[in-house]
């Protein structure tokens, strides 16, 4: 039985496998990356917040100028707070794993922890026993 080295309920990392909610991934042929395109987007909509307020300051009133800073606000914590994982292998369609960011780093630590056993060969700690 393969040993398991991460198990949220949801996703699941052994020594072989990635599973997801719908498909399994073997471990020599995956590769991850971690992309933080929620953040990017919440920079553009705050900068745009700023410019608005900034151009049109003069003329929104208070009410319009507190839900635009409270706009503002919760996209940066939304973006900061939230993560892509994207899983690839060969064979296999990627998929997007869109969570809270320290459930997404504990995720691809543990994807790249099995594969730092593996060496990308597929061979996980393969022993070698001396000839006779």
């Amino acid at each position: 039985m393969p040993k398991i080295v991460y198990n949220d309920g949801t996703y699941l990392v052994t020594e072989a496998v990635v599973a997801t909610r719908h498909r399994f991934y073997p471990v020599a042929n995956t590769t991850a990356r971690i992309r933080r395109d929620p953040l990017w987007i919440s920079l553009c909509i705050t900068a745009l917040g700023v410019a608005t307020f900034g151009v049109y300051g003069d003329l929104i009133c208070t009410g319009e100028k507190i839900v635009l800073g409270l706009t503002c606000v919760a996209t940066l914590v939304v973006g900061q707070s939230v993560s892509i994982l994207s899983i690839d292998a060969v064979g296999h369609r990627r998929a997007l794993i869109v969570a809270r960011t320290m459930r997404i780093r504990r995720l691809y630590s543990a994807i790249r922890a099995v594969r730092v056993v593996d060496g990308g060969t597929g061979l996980i700690q393969a022993k070698h026993f001396p000839e006779d």
